[in-house]
């Protein structure tokens, strides 16, 4: 199986000048993407903890704990350091959760200011992209790596035959 750098290299082989410099914001685009996917992972990482911590019985306390989350102001930083305390997770994750934090906020923050000179080259221009591309595979393995954690909860729920209305 092609991973998805050799791809967007494919692609980008194929495409004139303009097409070329879309493709460079498309993965960009796409990295920021899957960073707020992530991101999204957390959210739901706290509050199915939240919620079989707290052992609610309502739907309204569920829908209380997930707005709390849903709607908080914090950080993709704050989320991670929340998850590191609320699971046990292994050493390896906490030092990907690290990198891939970093990683996205250089991407989000600072990224085009520092390596806008690489977007006038062939060769720039594919440097870039394959850094989307490693963020955007890292991003999606420490995903499917995460759920592991938190479908234990939802598994949990299905072994004592609970249903969503008797929480």
């Amino acid at each position: 199986m092609k991973r998805r750098y050799d791809i967007a290299k494919d692609e980008f082989e194929t495409e004139d000048d303009d097409g070329r410099h879309r493709l460079v914001y498309a993965y960009f685009g796409l990295a920021i993407y899957i960073g707020q996917c992530l991101e999204e992972t957390f959210s739901i990482m706290l509050w199915t903890d939240r919620i079989f911590k707290k052992k609610v019985k309502t739907n309204a306390e569920v829908n209380e704990i997930i707005d709390a989350i849903e709607n908080s102001k914090k950080t993709m930083g704050n989320f991670i350091n929340e998850v590191k305390q609320s699971y046990n997770l292994t050493t390896s994750i906490v030092d990907q959760l690290d990198k891939i934090l970093d990683t996205r906020n250089y991407l989000a923050h600072k990224y085009f200011k520092l390596h806008i000179a690489k977007f006038n080259s062939t060769v720039g221009q594919l440097e870039m992209i394959k850094y989307f591309c490693d963020f955007i595979d890292d991003s999606k393995q420490l995903d499917e790596q995460l759920k592991d954690y938190y479908t234990k909860y939802t598994d949990r729920r299905v072994h004592f035959n609970l249903s969503p209305e008797s929480m």
